[in-house]
């Protein structure tokens, strides 16, 4: 992300600090490095630190010179810490006298075998790095792919159209599946627009004597896919097609992103080039068939020797149409009230930027935290907590630790909550509307690689729900007139997922039994009767049972929770002390993780986990975290789609008109008419429990109102 890199010659150095190369031991000595735990001395900083440089030369004469500096404060640091300051120095020095066997001319670089380069690269997806490197390197034909060997794939290819299509795939023995493209007809350069039909099509025949390709002109997907029927089809991201194929029996796409899920991007000619396929056909769209084919039959194979044929099948497959019709249907959103909100929210933004800059005797941008890391830390003097990268951390962890030192700080939390919300939803959210005022968003099925859903244009997994603006937010999302809101929610999804994965029984007893969770958890970590627990018991509890599932260290619960890294430890140890298995079940999934170098869900999904590997202690400590959420976390991802395959279609078989609108993260969200209400909420709640068969079970929290809110 850097975008400006500088190069530091020693005028440059000079220019940055005002002192030489030579003399940056003696500046750091006096002013310390915090990142490297050199301590310098107190009150000295980059400013201090070079006047005094420049003025005496070297650390040992402004020790010398003491008396002579200005400043009673100033003599007194530098005199009580003297020795601290040439402890910093020596730390700082570099040690030039260790004896090193090295030739340089030996070292030389050799010439790189450029196959085997491109072979690993490959295989790591460090796709930038490699074409960077085959520019630098020079001479690509040189550096020929080094890919599975290369398979040119051919075909008979016959023009027809999508009338020709169901003749087509009976024909030839007899096909069992067609492989679909579907394409919009390209402008030629220089022209405003293509002559002719706007789309075209190519299917390809996967049985038979040989492949043999349809390819034509097509008004668009949706009159190809209305034409193939009931036919078995595969394609790559079935849902561009617009009308997904009911007979949908592979996608390409989802393929890659099952057996890739770190990848970021799935481009259909890179995952062709990658297995070494190729096409000798003219037609770049029958071309593109006969591969997409090929490909299909290749993944198809590796899915099942992975076993994630269950997840295929009946999550991500069937799920493809469910999210296609959410898109289709939007969800109505009530501009009126969201411009009266976003009025207010202008105004006390105004406001809040004239107390802060007046608060601060200077106006700054707001919105930097290199800007404001100098107003906080320098110009007020406030408690430095974190080092970033660019300076010392100003993110909300950190304000809301030094809250109470300054006035000024309640107001940048709050200017920062109402930015947000304006630049994200209120500035967003009217742009994105259609005639009907309803909002059209795009699901990413090939997204995380816990398997969890995400959204674009707009994004609407991150709706506010905690604060009052936020709620306000979710107010204008409504139904259409005459219609209700259905809100239907998962109930400590994850949690009851950990009790079922760990066996732990005690947790599986307080879901078996009702209770709250997090006051039940209270109770056994802080040994005290539930009636006992106080808001602050149980929400330290709450985030100890969240931070199980995540991975939270004893560091990271102390800096949530604002307390002292041993109480966050000993909160840690009496949780995994009161619930037994969990702890078991956390050092059994590490460990299997270690061996097998990736986790399952419980469905079979699976996460690559690299970082189990690593050197660095820190990576490795990510990578268990990984472990365990991902077994957590994408089981629950995996029950929350089976559940929107289920409730979808329950809802069409029992010939009601509520239809899912939305999800988000462990929510549903249904519209229908009123008199209906009851009978969808209760099929929408056995639905979504039936999903799972396992002890403890799961709960829902269902809503129903005229718009979010409401049904919230």
């Amino acid at each position: 992300g850097v975008a400006d890199v500088n190069v530091y010659t020693p005028e440059r150095v000079e220019a940055r600090y005002g002192v030489t190369p030579e003399q940056v031991p003696d500046f750091i000595g006096l002013k310390g490095d915090t990142s490297d735990n050199i301590p310098g001395v107190p009150g000295i900083g980059d400013k201090t630190a070079s006047e005094l440089i420049q003025s005496y030369g070297t650390l040992e004469d402004v020790l010398a010179n003491i008396e002579q500096i200005k400043g009673a404060k100033r003599k007194e640091n530098l005199l009580a810490h003297a020795e601290d300051a040439r402890v910093s120095k020596q730390l700082a020095t570099v040690q030039r006298d260790v004896a090193v066997d090295f030739d340089v001319a030996a070292e030389h670089v050799r010439e790189p075998d450029r196959s085997r380069v491109r072979e690993v690269f490959r295989e790591y997806e460090l796709r930038d790095p490699l074409r960077r490197l085959e520019e630098a390197l020079g001479d690509p034909g040189v550096a020929a792919p080094a890919l599975p060997a290369e398979v040119k794939l051919s075909a008979r290819v016959r023009a027809g159209g999508p009338a020709d299509l169901a003749r087509f795939a009976a024909g030839g023995g007899g096909a069992e599946e067609l492989a679909l493209v579907v394409r919009e007809t390209e402008t030629p350069e220089g022209e405003l627009f293509a002559e002719g039909p706007p789309w075209r099509f190519a299917a390809v025949a996967t049985t038979g004597n040989g492949a043999e390709v349809l390819a034509g002109d097509c008004d668009g997907p949706e009159q190809v896919v209305a034409a193939l029927g009931e036919r078995a089809v595969v394609a790559h991201e079935a849902k561009a097609l617009r009308l997904v194929p009911p007979g949908l029996a592979h996608d390409t796409l989802l393929g890659a992103f099952l057996l890739e899920p770190a990848r970021r991007r799935f481009p259909f000619d890179e995952l062709c080039e990658e297995r070494g396929l190729a096409s000798d056909l003219e037609d770049p769209l029958a071309s593109d068939a006969v591969l997409l084919r090929a490909l299909a039959i290749w993944q198809r194979e590796q899915i099942a020797e992975r076993g994630l044929d269950r997840v295929m099948s009946e999550i991500e497959l069937p799920l493809v149409a469910v999210l296609r019709d959410m898109e289709l249907l939007g969800v109505r959103l009530n501009l009126e009230r969201l411009a009266e909100i976003s009025g207010r929210v202008r105004e006390e933004l105004l406001s809040l930027e004239e107390d802060i800059f007046l608060l601060a005797e200077d106006e700054f941008l707001i919105s930097s935290p290199q800007q404001l890391g100098e107003i906080l830390f320098e110009k007020l003097g406030l408690s430095r907590k974190r080092r970033g990268k660019t300076g010392f951390s100003t993110d909300a962890r950190v304000l809301q630790a030094i809250r109470d030192e300054h006035e000024i700080i309640p107001k940048i939390e709050r200017w920062r909550e109402l930015s947000t919300l304006a630049k994200t939803y209120l500035d967003v959210l009217p742009q994105v509307v259609d005639e009907r005022s309803r909002i059209h968003t795009t699901f990413l099925q090939a997204g995380a690689q816990t398997g969890r859903l995400a959204s674009t244009n707009p994004n609407m997994q991150n709706v506010p729900i905690r604060t009052p603006l936020g709620r306000e937010i979710r107010g204008c999302f409504e139904a259409e007139d005459g219609n209700v809101l259905i809100s239907a929610d998962y109930s400590q999804i994850e949690l009851r997922v950990l009790a079922h994965a760990a066996d732990e029984p005690v947790l599986k007893q307080i879901f078996r039994n009702g209770e709250d969770v997090h006051t039940a958890t209270a109770s056994q970590v802080f040994e005290v009767a539930p009636e006992e627990i106080d808001p602050g018991m149980r929400s330290k509890a709450k985030m100890i049972n969240y931070g199980i599932v995540y991975g939270l260290s004893d560091f990271g619960l102390a800096d949530r929770l604002n307390i002292p890294r041993e109480e966050a430890k000993e909160f840690i140890d009496a949780y995994l002390g009161r619930f037994t298995r969990v702890a078991a079940f956390m050092a059994e999934t590490i460990e299997r993780a270690k061996e097998q170098s990736y986790v399952t869900t419980l469905w079979g999904r699976r996460r690559q986990i690299p970082e189990l590997q690593a050197r660095n202690y820190q990576v490795r400590m990510l990578g268990e975290r990984l472990a365990v959420n991902t077994v957590i976390q994408g089981t629950a991802a995996d029950i929350i789609k089976l559940a929107m395959v289920r409730t979808h279609a329950a809802l069409a078989e029992s010939g009601l008109q509520t239809r899912l609108l939305l999800t988000i993260h462990d929510e549903l969200l249904f519209e229908g008419p009123p008199a209906e209400s009851d009978a969808a909420t209760a099929l929408v709640e056995r639905e979504m429990c039936g999903v799972w068969e396992h002890d403890p079970p799961l709960g829902v929290d269902v809503g129903v109102g005229r718009n979010w809110l409401e049904a919230k």
